[in-house]
């Protein structure tokens, strides 16, 4: 698992442990990871909205895969029931992180309209 901290908000990727890993979803990982902290005051790396939109799109993700499972567990067609918990369990996250997230940019708002200009 490789952790990438974003000001208070931890990005956490899971990496399947199996002899078939694939190396470029680690050089991605590792690439996005380049990109998210140099951003040395210029516009280089990903910004806030692409860091969202990715929260956003791996929720919907986990969400469709485990509602596969689902479909497959009604029908019959579940072989291994750990990848199914597996699933869940990486949708439960992704969740719990897009809440964490919107938490955080609500209390940064309500603190920038405190602020007296």
């Amino acid at each position: 698992m490789k952790k990438i901290v974003i000001s208070e908000v931890c990005v956490m990727f899971i990496v399947p442990m199996n002899s078939s890993i694939n190396t470029n979803s680690i050089q991605s990982i590792s690439l996005n990871s380049e990109k998210i902290g140099s951003g040395s005051g210029e516009n280089k790396g990903l910004g806030f909205k692409e860091v969202f939109q990715d929260v956003i799109k791996n929720v919907e993700e986990t969400e469709a895969a485990t509602k596969l499972d689902a479909y497959n567990l009604s029908i019959g067609n579940v072989d291994d029931m750990h990848t199914m918990i597996i699933n869940a369990a990486k949708a439960d996250v992704a969740l719990q992180t897009m809440v964490q997230l919107r938490n955080k940019i609500l209390d940064a708002y309500t603190e920038v309209m405190r602020t007296n200009l």
